[in-house]
């Protein structure tokens, strides 16, 4: 990601921001010059957190795709 954002300040003439500061300012003038239609950040609700039987119940549903996917002796191995 970092290296086409890179690669697009150099196309724009543009020097590629250091710091998270910078490159947040540097992405809302770009959003703003293309007539980015989504909403700022900062005009959004926040959603609320999920509940912590939600998360657990991701986690082993992560868990268990990757058992799936990699076999579960590997996965347990690493």
């Amino acid at each position: 990601m970092y290296a086409l954002a890179h690669a697009l300040c150099a196309k724009l003439d543009e020097r590629f921001p250091l710091t998270f500061a910078e490159m947040s300012v540097l992405l809302e003038r770009l959003r703003y010059e293309v007539g980015h239609s989504e909403p700022r950040l900062e005009d959004t609700a926040l959603r609320p957190p999920r509940p912590r039987w939600r998360r657990r119940l991701e986690r082993e549903l992560h868990d268990e795709i990757l058992d799936e996917l990699l076999g579960a002796r590997r996965r347990r191995r690493e």
